[in-house]
């Protein structure tokens, strides 16, 4: 990135933060409540390459469901300064739907412009149902870095993958599951967040859909959402450019730096939520 891109990136990031500051102190309250009857109830907050397209394209099957208009519409972190009324205007067709969605995964990354994001949704919000989906750490991490090697021309190799701050942030982070969940908790109770597994998705959707269905507070009928009981194809826009990069290959060192990053995250993840110790293998 040239010196002149980092320096837009830094003053756009300043002033979304600053905007972000003065709506968290409630400056921004009564334009927020112009657009109160087409607020989301229920967001989707991650993680990325984790099939969050596919479950928001499954829930918006549902006649009681609306999923925003933009896919990632990031509102509540970078795209905060393009208002209300932009944001309203993603649910305008849903205002007579029992529920509206939203699926930005950049709400669970460690980026400085979404640092309040959990805390902004809670002060605009309140306290709504959340969806974490969540997948294999070291899975997403490499179709994280697929996605990003077919898209961006200066992307390092993977085998700098710790040596790039920007892939480390981004495509590392990105794992650190137990470490957003946190985030979350300070804000909002554990029984109005819901987390399931990519792999459960997979293997067992009209149960994952049941579950999360009943968590929205709507009837389980998760199989009327599938297409002959089965979850749509890949999300088209989501693997652009990554279809075309060949899956990287792990290093034994390069596998043993990230688990020591990742291992402990995760571990503690599967132990706040009683998953099974033995949910992701590592070898």
């Amino acid at each position: 990135m040239s010196s002149t891109a980092r320096q837009t990136s830094w003053l756009s990031d300043l002033r979304c933060y600053q905007a972000i500051q003065k709506s968290l102190a409630g400056q921004h309250d009564h334009i927020a409540k112009a657009y109160q009857h087409q607020w989301p109830n229920f967001i989707i907050i991650g993680s990325a390459k984790s099939a969050t397209t596919t479950l928001a394209t499954v829930l918006s099957q549902h006649p009681e469901i609306q999923i925003s208009a933009s896919m990632e519409p990031k509102f509540f972190g970078r795209n905060y300064r393009r208002g209300w009324e932009w944001y309203g205007q993603q649910f305008s067709s849903g205002e007579h739907c029992r529920l509206r969605g939203e699926a930005s995964t950049m709400y669970t990354s460690s980026y400085r412009s979404y640092q309040h994001t959990p805390q902004l949704i809670r002060h605009h919000l309140g306290i709504i149902p959340l969806i974490y989906i969540v997948r294999h750490p070291l899975r997403r991490i490499e179709s994280h870095w697929r996605h990003w090697r077919g898209r961006i021309n200066d992307c390092p190799p993977f085998h700098q993958l710790l040596n790039s701050k920007a892939l480390k942030q981004r495509v590392v982070e990105g794992s650190l599951y137990h470490k957003q969940l946190m985030r979350y908790r300070q804000w909002f109770p554990a029984k109005s967040i819901h987390c399931l597994s990519t792999e459960e998705l997979t293997a067992h959707p009209i149960k994952s859909l049941n579950a999360i269905l009943k968590f929205l507070g709507q009837p389980a009928n998760g199989s009327a959402l599938l297409f002959k009981g089965s979850l749509p194809l890949a999300n088209p826009a989501g693997s652009k450019g990554r279809r075309d990069i060949e899956p990287p290959q792990w290093t034994a060192e390069l596998k043993k730096r990230t688990l020591e990053i990742i291992q402990p995250d995760s571990e503690a993840f599967l132990k706040t939520l009683h998953w099974p110790n033995n949910t992701w293998q590592w070898d």
